[in-house]
């Protein structure tokens, strides 16, 4: 028995001094983890650092092209561009990116590196240095840095951000070191690897949090090649709208190539939220998926539906959970309002997207807004598809949709259901249409309202045969589903 306790003693000894020289690795809080030059010539920068269980603290390599210190006086990583130093080369033959690994070493000699990503980049802010404050932000130029204030929201009430993050991007390695310098985000985008000279379309959200790790805000970051400010079409009505849905990257305008159909889906919104949700995998929305999206560490992640409650159905919670889709299946089981609102009863509010002007959780870049049904309302179906065969009119995924004088192309990207959250592009109501389910199913968000507590959607369902056809520039729907935006000009 002696034995078997001094056995115990001795194993737990073992975890004890385990545990103890894990508590006494070095490491180190950088306020920057990436700096970004103007040229090679631009003066020095400074990366503050503070130290735990560290004797020292040294540059443990740097890249050609840079000079890098440490000074633990004043605990600063001094970062400088000097350029090439080798006779026959210019600053042309250099990288314009790289990076510093600074060592933390402790009493035992044990190291732990970390590192500093460094470019020589154009630095741009998206919101006119806090002036066009907005929730999403168009990104057009590679290998830039660009920045915006994520101090305030877009109305300038002031955010308690401690630090800001990439939450999630559609694809990997295209927005890169996002960081939090003197209250305004940074971060980095990368060349697209087949045309260095464009960027990868992408859709993605930047998100603020506060020093106990709570979303206060976040902002989507549409990266598009061709800007949607570069295409806008004014309608008889004397609005002018964007030719892109928001968070697409093209208009197929009729196309049949799956590619440009799928690119012409933007982003699905529930009424009155600024978040953006995923398009679907696939052109024809098979199986539900959705489009791959990626965290800062580059691992996939998931959207979360969960069904409304008290606790979730609130403006306070979907800010602090923007990837949360609320769904409200409820609202048509035994008594249940039939509303279906994401709100939970009571909360509605028919003001979130402003309908003369627009409000903070208006998702659309800024001096652009969710459209009033008012502003959509001088559109009709053209008569483009009545003069093509049937068969071939559906191949092309969407409608073209008149002013009376012009004629637009609106994509049927369907919509994510209120009742479950999946994304869905087939009418498939037994009994009503005769053949098999169609994907004919186009829905706009108005900021617009209806006296049930419903809001108001330009529809259209365009199935099996033109008689049943359907176009509802006013149609009232349950504010739980996720629908596009077509923005408008302030």
């Amino acid at each position: 028995m002696k034995s078997i306790k001094y056995l115990i003693v001795a194993l737990l000894s073992v975890v004890a001094f385990a545990s103890c020289n894990r508590d006494d690795s070095a490491s180190l809080v950088l306020n920057r983890t990436a700096l970004y030059f103007a040229s090679w010539d631009a003066p020095m920068q400074s990366i503050s650092y503070v130290a735990t269980n560290a004797v020292s603290v040294a540059v443990g390599s740097c890249s050609v092209g840079w000079d890098a210190t440490v000074d633990p006086i004043s605990r600063t990583i001094d970062i400088k561009p000097v350029g090439t130093q080798e006779e026959g080369m210019t600053n042309d033959d250099l990288s314009k990116e790289g990076s510093v690994v600074v060592n933390a070493l402790n009493k035992a000699g044990e190291s732990t590196s970390y590192y500093i990503y460094i470019y020589i980049a154009d630095i741009e802010s998206v919101d006119g240095d806090g002036a066009e404050k907005a929730n999403c932000y168009i990104v057009t130029k590679p290998s830039t840095s660009y920045t915006f204030d994520a101090s305030h929201s877009p109305n300038g009430s002031e955010l308690a951000t401690a630090k800001v993050k990439l939450l999630w991007q559609s694809n990997y390695d295209v927005i890169k070191n996002v960081n939090l310098t003197n209250g305004k985000a940074q971060f980095y985008v990368l060349p697209w690897e087949e045309d260095n000279s464009k960027v990868l379309d992408t859709n993605a959200v930047i998100a603020a949090y506060n020093s106990n790790g709570e979303i206060v805000w976040s902002w989507h970051i549409w990266i598009v090649d061709e800007s949607p400010l570069l295409a806008t079409d004014t309608y008889s009505n004397g609005k002018t709208f964007m030719r892109k849905n928001l968070g697409a990257f093209t208009n197929s305008n009729g196309s049949k190539d799956e590619q440009e159909i799928l690119n012409s889906y933007g982003m699905y919104y529930q009424w009155g939220r600024k978040d953006p949700f995923p398009r679907p995998l696939y052109f024809d929305a098979a199986g539900a998926y959705d489009e791959d999206r990626y965290n800062e560490n580059s691992t996939y992640i998931k959207e979360v539906f969960a069904e409304q409650t008290a606790q979730n159905g609130t403006l306070e919670y979907v800010t602090k959970n923007p990837m949360h889709f609320i769904t409200n299946a409820a609202c048509i089981e035994e008594g249940g309002d039939g509303i279906g609102d994401w709100l939970w009863k009571g909360y509605g509010d028919d003001n979130l997207w402003g309908d003369n002007a627009k409000s903070i959780y208006d998702p659309c870049p800024y001096g652009w807004k969710v459209p009033s049904a008012s502003d959509m309302s001088v559109l009709q179906l053209a008569d483009a598809e009545d003069n093509t065969p049937l068969d071939e009119a559906r191949k092309q995924y969407g409608w073209h949709l008149s002013d009376g004088v012009s004629k637009y192309f609106y994509p049927a990207c369907g919509r994510r259901r209120y009742n479950d959250g999946l994304v869905e592009n087939m009418n498939s109501k037994e009994g009503v249409y005769p053949s098999q389910p169609q994907p004919w199913e186009g829905y706009y968000w108005t900021t617009s309202t209806t006296a049930d507590g419903k809001a108001v959607a330009l529809y259209f369902d365009l199935t099996t045969t033109r008689t049943i056809n359907k176009f509802f520039p006013s149609h009232s729907a349950r504010r739980a589903n996720g629908f596009q935006v077509r923005c408008v000009k302030e």
